[in-house]
């Protein structure tokens, strides 16, 4: 296998690790290793000789946790590359909306590098030390091209050559102004995907702050997105209020029993909503920045800032020549794309559903299971085919007594039944010839771990539906 040594029963020192002089970049390479001197000198003067084993392609969730598999599994200090765009190391992305953009008044703040991958699994957060005592080297530019037949991946006016690929990249914010929509890029109108968005954001609401008013937001989307962003922003005061077309929010997942149960929260804590509506123009105001949005029915909302969460779109136009499939590179159960020595995971990957045909999932459960199996099987380690159930949470107003939780685990293609728990929050199951193919809970302070356990044992046994409250019932919730 390449690279692959045996893990020691107790961990032998970690190769002494030196700079070349003059190199100002992160990488690192290990003292007496000449192969490894020569790329980093020669990468220095423009050539494009970086060499790897294997080589992940983005700097994000699954990124990061692919390293972890890969130093897990015991492969040899310099034999891994990252390609990053984002000028920080792999982070837990979720956090960007969560508690990133918590209130000064806030507990609980998430800034870097408190929530470098992989904290948010139960890991070791992996900061530059980490990397450096592992001589995992990480190669600062955006990949623009894949030769699958020469095995090299071009990033500026350079190119890393691989054995095994394996491709981390996400996905990007999918932009209002594709759909004709005007003044998307004026200052304080912001899509978060990176952590300098969140950063940027951030600043622009303490000098909203800073002002004589808390300032208007307009939150263009009423999905994941929207309902964090605008949980977060009236924390810090803000009138806020979500634009979006359709009937309800969460509408992909939602019935309209539970949206109308979390609208009701949201109105609550000060959130307004503008349903069956969409902006169609960010105006300028005198200072230049965003004044005001101007919508289909022909009003105008005056607003300081606003967060666009419309959806987003795979990041994999770099590539060519690999089958493709909902949108993503189709892959097998062990992540392995159309080209046998390349792989994809996370959000770009589509891949064998325990539901039938394939299936792609963006969120960050199956961006660090997917990134672990990847590994495995790009190591030559037997492993069980990838068998996920789909899961998706959501944790809102985190920074008060009373946040807001769901869980979902399953297959959501099926018919919604729902009841109301009343002071326990909403419950719901997702129904496919009479059987439960997916669960939902939902309240304040919402599911807990073993909450969540039996919402994923439901989606694998798939019992026969007679009933939301008995589903439930026999299920131990």
């Amino acid at each position: 296998h390449f690279g692959h040594r045996p893990r020691p029963a107790s961990r032998s020192p970690r190769p002494f690790l030196l700079k070349p002089p003059g190199w100002a970049g992160s990488a690192r390479i290990a003292v007496g290793c000449e192969e490894a001197v020569g790329r980093m000198f020669s990468c220095c003067s423009g050539k494009p000789s970086r060499s790897f084993d294997y080589l992940v392609v983005g700097g994000g969730t699954a990124a990061g946790y692919a390293c972890k598999e890969l130093d897990a599994q015991g492969v040899a200090a310099g034999s891994v590359g990252v390609i990053t765009a984002e000028p920080v190391l792999p982070y837990e992305r979720p956090a960007l909306t969560k508690a990133y953009l918590h209130p000064p008044s806030a507990k609980v703040r998430a800034r870097l590098p408190g929530f470098h991958t992989c904290v948010g699994g139960g890991g070791e957060r992996q900061e530059q030390p980490w990397y450096d005592e592992r001589g995992i080297e990480f190669v600062k530019g955006r990949a623009t091209a894949v030769d699958l037949k020469r095995k090299t991946v071009t990033v500026g006016d350079e190119s890393c050559t691989y054995k095994k690929l394996i491709l981390a990249t996400g996905c990007t914010a999918l932009r209002v102004s594709k759909f004709g929509v005007q003044g998307d890029d004026l200052a304080n109108v912001f899509y978060l995907r990176e952590e300098a968005d969140a950063q940027t954001l951030v600043k622009a609401l303490e000098a909203i702050g800073e002002g004589t008013s808390k300032g208007k937001a307009v939150i263009v989307g009423g999905g994941y997105i929207g309902l964090e962003c605008a949980a977060a922003l009236v924390g810090w005061g803000v009138d806020t209020t979500m634009v979006f077309p359709g009937g309800h929010v969460m509408a992909r997942l939602f019935n309209a029993d539970i949206a109308k149960w979390m609208e009701e929260q949201c109105a609550r804590r000060g959130i307004k909503m503008m349903k069956g509506d969409v902006v169609q123009e960010f105006v300028k105001g005198e200072d230049g920045a965003l004044g005001s949005v101007r919508l289909k029915s022909g009003q105008s909302m005056e607003c300081n800032l606003a967060v666009v969460g419309v959806g987003s779109t795979p990041n994999i136009g770099f590539v060519e020549g690999l089958t493709l499939e909902s949108g993503g590179i189709a892959v097998d159960g062990f992540m392995q794309s159309s080209e046998p020595d390349v792989y994809a995971v996370g959000d770009i990957c589509a891949f064998p559903s325990l539901y039938g045909g394939l299936t792609r999932c963006e969120h960050v459960d199956h961006a660090r299971k997917s990134a672990a199996q990847a590994v495995k099987a790009a190591m030559g380690i037997r492993t069980e085919p990838y068998s996920y159930v789909p899961y998706f949470y959501s944790r809102i107003f985190e920074y008060t007594d009373t946040p807001i939780v769901f869980n979902f685990c399953g297959d959501q293609s099926g018919e919604c039944h729902s009841f109301d728990r009343q002071e326990k929050g909403m419950a719901a199951v997702w129904v496919k010839e009479g059987k439960v193919v997916g669960a939902l809970l939902m309240g304040s302070p919402g599911p807990g771990p073993a909450d969540k356990a039996k919402l994923e044992q439901l989606a694998l046994e798939r019992p026969e539906f007679v009933g939301v409250e008995s589903v439930f019932e026999q299920a131990g919730l």
